[in-house]
């Protein structure tokens, strides 16, 4: 594989031993869109196929079209809600159809093209970074304040039935970790966070749309200013308690490399900006309320964490009840965030 772009060799793994092929699907994709020119997206996913469709008949706009398996479709009320709560930043879904005898099954999906580069091609990997480096980085951390903002400020309802199975299949999990050999999970502040996680469901604490996995390569950014351009992927889309993806600010504030998790040099000032941002945007003034929904929704990130990073994902990219092997990379990740 030396020599093939990672992205060319994740599309290569997703068409392996499928029908259609990768030409096919090319070809499907120029006829729905009446596109002259299609490239493959920059970041593509383990479970879609996206490809930007350009040089459209009458000047139309380019669009993405989007071939993916059963697991990873998307649900049709949860893309318009995140639509409604963040407008242009998520882009607006049609359904296409099927590709007839595709197998395993392919779902047909079209959406306007966002412009902007994966944060996973923008955030830089080194810890020390220039005035001008941080400058992006701040303006990048205000815009996703800004995103969890909108969140607190459109709570939703969720059944009485739903939160209990939920919480439950929480706890569930987070009893495999406890039991797990990992002394990182053998400490007071592991066993508090335990027990704080029925207040996450308590009527009082706000339920909001949660993307699922806001991860470095479902957000893009203006490739000069990092200004967030857009939010995509929503295919695990769900209604949870707020910060169960706030596990993000950890993500996007640091890096993974062979050495290890390193956390930039202006971290704290980063996260300063993160939370002054927050309360502008979310007007939380009240600072007793500041410091009750900052410090759930801090344990709520921690909790999302351990979902995301110590489990092994199921089909449809969610977290099964499997614990990951000893000796993965995801445990690093876990040791470094539960620390702070």
């Amino acid at each position: 594989m030396a020599g093939i772009p990672w992205a060319q060799q994740a599309v290569d793994r997703f068409f392996e031993g499928r029908h259609p092929t990768q030409f096919q699907c090319d070809q499907i994709a120029k006829s729905i869109s009446g596109a002259s020119n299609l490239r493959a997206v920059d970041t593509p996913g383990s479970m879609s196929y996206n490809v930007v469709c350009t040089g459209r008949r009458a000047g139309k706009p380019d669009v993405v079209v989007s071939f993916r398996e059963p697991e990873a479709n998307l649900d049709k009320s949860m893309c318009q809600l995140a639509k409604a709560i963040h407008g242009h930043l998520v882009p607006r879904i049609s359904h296409a159809g099927i590709v007839d005898g595709a197998d395993p099954p392919l779902t047909i999906y079209t959406m306007p093209y966002l412009q902007g580069i994966s944060c996973l091609d923008a955030l830089t990997c080194q810890v020390e970074m220039g005035q001008v480096a941080e400058a992006r980085h701040t303006c990048f951390i205000r815009h996703l304040a800004r995103y969890f903002a909108r969140c607190l400020s459109k709570p939703l309802h969720t059944t009485t039935a739903a939160q209990t199975e939920t919480l439950d299949g929480i706890q569930r999990r987070l009893a495999l970790v406890r039991c797990s050999s990992l002394s990182i999970f053998e400490t007071p502040s592991w066993w508090e966070l335990e027990r704080s996680l029925p207040a996450l469901f308590a009527r009082d604490y706000p339920q909001v749309l949660t993307h699922g996995d806001l991860s470095r390569t479902n957000m893009l950014v203006h490739e000069d200013t990092y200004e967030i351009t857009g939010i995509v992927d929503w295919s695990l889309a769900s209604i949870l308690p707020f910060g169960m993806d706030l596990d993000c600010l950890f993500l996007t504030t640091g890096y993974m490399d062979r050495d290890g998790w390193h956390d930039y040099a202006c971290r704290s000032r980063l996260h300063e900006a993160f939370w002054t941002e927050f309360w502008s945007a979310s007007q939380v003034r009240d600072h007793v309320r500041q410091y009750k929904v900052r410090e759930t929704a801090e344990r709520a990130a921690k909790i999302g964490a351990i979902l995301r990073y110590a489990f092994q994902r199921n089909a449809d990219g969610s977290p099964s009840e499997t614990l990951m092997s000893d000796g993965a990379l995801t445990w690093s990740y876990l040791q470094a965030w539960l620390a702070t």
